[in-house]
């Protein structure tokens, strides 16, 4: 077997939510706040894009970087949304952005390569460049400092062996946005090195704050930066699978070669849906709105729990929080009070007392786990 697949760890994320259906399906009274997928269904003009296009026969293979109508819509979102300018050549349309992920980190690095990885972040980074054979880098940030990126915080990880950083903004599990100062300090640590950032902002559309800022728009940045993006998140499309990454030619056209060779080209229906899901303005403002609420409520809720800290997050829908006790605390919570959430050593070393638990969820389920937890914390 290869041992670098062999070496790699479980998604802790995908795990709970297998289990918290399973105990649902036998009848157990399980709120699962463990996942990272809207509740909303996907805009109606969505689905009947793609029914349409199935039932007119658009089935077939779709070989290329995706369909050049697709790509140019997305390089008009690039340049309007985030100030990115790209041609539809140097844009890729992959299932999911995930595999956009996993493409970039696989043909920008070689075995032995290092990464850094800004931690708390998601599961998957670390495993991804381990699939690549590359050697994931955590590189802790200061909860007490917001967890700010610094120059000088990578400076004691870096090495010759550094050829990437991963960057998630808005960040899972924290809900932290890179803001123009972290840019300049991400500037001013790349000078001079020969180190790609790929920026995951897949949770771009799901902002509290008024400006998010793109590490592909700076100047000195986006001729080293892959941005990703996708449709799961912003547009409740997570069973579709589509995303895409967006960069300089000197990447996308490495990239390019294993995508043509494992990939060979993303469902055209789907794509085609994707082109009338980037007008769908207002439902992803009504989704927005509603998370916001969410939040309001649910992180104002934890923070009246005695022992409970929960962060407030500038943009996706996690409540990052920290419990003031030791133990297990997510099999607990799941044993004594019917709560999942995801354990915070899942998004790094040093996380042991945290939870993330996702607001994607109903008001009703969202207050049931409030009270829960809030009786936990009181009994034990």
């Amino acid at each position: 077997m290869n041992q670098d697949i062999e070496s790699i760890r479980g998604s802790a994320s995908i795990d709970l939510i297998a289990k918290a259906k399973e105990m649902q399906d036998s009848g157990m009274d399980i709120i699962g706040l463990a996942g990272g997928e809207p509740d909303f269904d996907t805009p109606k003009a969505i689905k009947e894009k793609a029914i349409e296009q199935i039932l007119k026969g658009n089935t077939h293979y779709a070989v290329g970087k995706g369909l050049p109508k697709l790509r140019e819509k997305i390089a008009q979102k690039l340049e309007q949304d985030n100030s990115i300018r790209v041609s539809l050549e140097n844009i890729i349309v992959t299932p999911g952005a995930k595999m956009a992920i996993y493409l970039a980190v696989r043909a920008c690095i070689s075995a032995g390569d290092e990464v850094l990885i800004p931690t708390p972040s998601w599961v998957s980074y670390t495993e991804i460049v381990r699939a690549a054979s590359g050697i994931p880098i955590e590189v802790p940030l200061n909860p007490d400092n917001k967890y700010m990126i610094k120059k000088d915080i990578l400076e004691r990880y870096v090495s010759a062996k550094t050829k990437m950083i991963i960057l998630c903004s808005p960040n899972n599990p924290t809900g932290r946005i890179i803001n123009e100062k972290e840019i300049q300090e991400l500037v001013d640590f790349v000078r001079n090195r020969d180190i790609v950032i790929l920026s995951d902002e897949v949770y771009e559309k799901i902002s509290y704050i008024d400006k998010i800022i793109s590490p592909g728009s700076n100047k000195v940045l986006s001729e080293r930066t892959i941005t990703v993006n996708g449709f799961s998140k912003a547009y409740a499309m997570t069973g579709w699978r589509l995303g895409y990454l967006a960069g300089p030619s000197q990447y996308i056209d490495v990239v390019n070669k294993l995508y043509v060779h494992t990939i060979t080209g993303t469902s055209p229906f789907i794509q085609e849906a994707a082109i009338v899901a980037l007008d769908c303005v207002n439902d992803v403002i009504a989704m927005q709105k509603e998370y916001q609420k969410r939040k309001e409520y649910f992180i104002n809720a934890l923070n009246e729990i005695n022992g409970v800290k929960a962060e407030k997050p500038q943009g996706a829908f996690y409540a990052w929080c920290k419990f003031n006790r030791n133990g297990n605390i997510v099999s607990e919570l799941l044993e004594k009070a019917g709560v999942i959430g995801v354990p915070g050593s899942a998004y790094g070393v040093g996380f042991d007392n945290y939870i993330r638990f996702s607001f994607a969820n109903s008001m009703v389920e969202l207050k049931k786990a409030v009270e829960r937890i809030s009786s936990f914390m009181e009994r034990d």
